[in-house]
């Protein structure tokens, strides 16, 4: 028996895994995920969005990213230490204007051509601003592959004030000059920030306006920054900043917009060195002030639970680098941090960038002292000679040992933000123990209808049997479930006072378990929970019925047809003992046979049936997921029908090796 179960499972537990990698291509096929709702939300941070596509290896092949979650799967072993990307420039997007990472230390500046000159300006009514009053006049000025921003200065003696109006199609942007400690009013105009607003091929003219007429000597200055990024082929979009050193002093280029290096974010965005004791006391204060809540409404609708936060610590600094040209080229890399106006940048080591890719390291422990890494604001690569370098994949090791083994872990769902296995645990165990009730109920009638039917064939209530199994067998079960729930939602209206009424709200129609539930006594409890079941196990027990009751009639009239039951007839052996000792021994091979698909089969249909009865199973979690690309959960839910079924079968098996003398279970 354990050899023949032990070759069972050899064989069959890898066909499961071929399933779900089969599945997982599928799945993935499209390169959807749950990230593309969020992409074009604006109150989600799109630098997230980024750090946890880079964390779960969206940008890797199928192959790879069905191998991390295999690992994950295999008690979560791995031999390298986790880490967390900072910065690695995927989600910027160059053709869309988008430039998250812009601070450069290094910009070339070059006049404005038409724009520049003296302007008398007639108060509120304003003038046309030189070169760029016209349509085609500011496409060709301002075109954004050589433009970043234009930076307009006032001379002496400009009037009160002035500012810039962008006339648009829809309305007018303005943008006022402002003078900061003493010097002359100026005012910087984006591009990305501009077209945000209104697009470039849509402004119809720039005009100059002020509370007060007067002369104004303008000086207009077009920027572009020397920190730019190289976009590689390939469906990945691999992106990688460049920057271009012309050899002056003190030259740099800086990255002032940093992920946080945490999934989920207790601390702050720019903390490296987190305080895990104050993290965890807002989380636990959080969760006293949402079960208070609760408890104060009612204790209505789910229970708060307390929010785990996972405690890590880094040991690192690693990105990868290159000398483009110029090569080798030394560069300094400075540590932004402090006040997040006005950071201090504190040199953190010297590196030597070569021609081939190789990965600096800096080690978290030898930064100095006076570098406050609960504050860090961004990085900064200087260098004083010629040349053009290449940065990508900033990112934060975590420390400790490299290797780990924990218990199977099948990732956090995208759609719920919770462990997988915390999420489905318990609505699995729902679903089975309604199945399994369903199928012990479909097995106590199946085999005496069953029977019946093949005894009493053709005779008036065997065709009556016949018909209703028939009925529930064509009915769909969500169909079903709604008549069900329908027929018994009419007792909730039976008045108080009629002779009717102990009919009223005789069955609950929704949900698991009452709301007063946790109230109860443990006998109370119980009851709460069987009536909740009786309607759904009802709509699985007259679905399922009708289909075994088919199987054991054909199968019980064909044996009885068979020479060893007439030859035992004829020996005067007592008609109940042929019927169940001999004839019902061989009908029920193929029940059982079938036994071993019926749970992951009911498992896998019962979505819709959940859904009517509002109950809390994997089918209609495992809909949802399907719907929302929530992979990690799509996958468990594959894998666990999958194992179902191997076990089912592997039962069944040892039961028609338990029914039928001719089989052997060793071989």
């Amino acid at each position: 028996m354990k050899t023949f179960a032990l070759k069972r499972l050899l064989i069959s537990v890898p066909l499961v895994f071929v399933m779900t990698f089969v599945m997982f291509v599928i799945v993935n096929w499209t390169g959807a995920t749950k990230f593309d709702s969020f992409e074009n939300d604006p109150s989600v941070d799109p630098q997230i969005i980024e750090m946890e596509k880079r964390r779960l290896g969206i940008y890797e092949p199928v192959p790879v990213r069905y191998f991390y979650w295999l690992q994950g799967v295999f008690f979560d072993i791995r031999f390298i230490p986790e880490r967390r990307y900072i910065a690695s420039f995927e989600d910027n997007d160059p053709e869309k204007g988008d430039d998250r990472y812009r601070y450069g230390g290094t910009e070339i500046r070059r006049p404005l051509a038409g724009v520049s000159g003296d302007y008398d300006v007639q108060g509120e009514t304003g003038v046309p601003f030189g070169a760029l009053a016209g349509s085609k006049q500011i496409v060709a000025l301002l075109d954004r592959k050589a433009v970043e921003s234009v930076e307009l200065t006032a001379g002496p003696g400009a009037p009160a004030g002035l500012a810039v109006i962008v006339v648009t199609g829809t309305g007018v942007v303005p943008f006022p000059f402002k003078a900061k400690d003493g010097s002359a009013p100026k005012v910087t105009i984006r591009l990305d920030d501009l077209n945000r607003q209104a697009a470039i091929a849509e402004i119809r003219e720039f005009r100059l306006d002020a509370e007060k007429p007067g002369k104004a000597t303008i000086e207009a200055v077009a920027i572009k920054r020397r920190v730019w990024q190289e976009t590689y082929p390939g469906r990945a979009k691999k992106r990688t900043i460049q920057a271009l050193y012309t050899g002056q002093p003190d030259e740099y280029a800086e990255l002032g917009t940093l992920k946080s290096p945490y999934t989920s974010k207790p601390p702050e965005g720019s903390d490296w060195a987190a305080d895990w004791g104050a993290a965890l006391r807002v989380v636990q204060d959080k969760f006293v002030e949402a079960e208070k809540t609760w408890t104060d409404g009612g204790k209505k609708g789910p229970q708060p639970e307390p929010s785990k936060i996972q405690e890590i610590s880094f040991d690192r600094l690693e990105f990868e680098a290159r000398a483009l040209e110029g090569g080798p080229l030394p560069v300094s890399l400075l540590l932004l941090h402090g006040d997040k106006e006005k950071p201090v940048a504190t040199k953190v080591a010297d590196l030597e960038l070569v021609s081939d890719t190789r990965t600096m390291t800096v080690d978290i422990a030898a930064i100095p002292k006076d570098v406050d890494l609960h504050q860090v604001r961004g990085l900064r690569l200087a260098c004083s000679r010629p040349g053009r370098a290449e940065f990508d994949d900033f990112r934060l090791r975590a420390g400790g040992s490299p290797f780990h083994v924990g218990a199977p872990n099948f990732g956090k769902s995208w759609d719920k933000k919770k462990d997988v296995l915390a999420l489905i645990g318990e609505k699995v165990k729902n679903t089975i123990v309604l199945n399994l009730w369903a199928l012990l109920i479909v097995w106590m009638l199946a085999l005496p209808i069953g029977i019946y039917g093949a005894v009493r064939q053709y005779s008036t209530s065997e065709k009556v049997i016949s018909f209703m199994t028939f009925i529930g067998m064509a009915m769909p079960s969500f169909f079903l479930a709604i008549l069900v729930v329908f027929i018994v939602s009419l007792t909730y209206e039976i008045p108080a006072d009629s002779r009717f009424s102990f009919l009223r709200e005789i069955l609950p129609i929704a949900g698991r378990t009452s709301q007063n539930h946790s109230e109860m006594s443990f006998l109370g409890q119980m009851k709460d929970l069987a009536r909740h079941m009786i309607l759904p196990t009802m709509v699985g027990v007259l679905g399922g019925v009708g289909g075994l009751q088919r199987v054991l009639r054909g199968t019980m009239l064909e044996e009885r047809r068979k020479l060893y039951i007439t030859t035992a007839m004829a020996k005067g052996l007592p008609p109940w003992k042929v019927l169940y000792k001999h004839a019902l021994r061989n009908a029920i091979i193929p029940f059982v046979a079938s036994s071993g698909s019926i749970l992951p089969g009911r498992m896998a249909g019962s979505a819709f049936v959940e859904i009517v009865f509002d109950y809390p199973g994997i089918g209609r979690q495992m809909l949802e997921s399907v719907t929302s690309y929530d992979i990690p959960v799509v996958m468990a839910n594959l894998l666990i029908a999958g194992l179902l079924l191997v076990v089912g079968n592997l039962l069944a098996d040892i039961g028609l090796a338990l029914v039928d003398p001719r089989i052997s279970v060793e071989g």
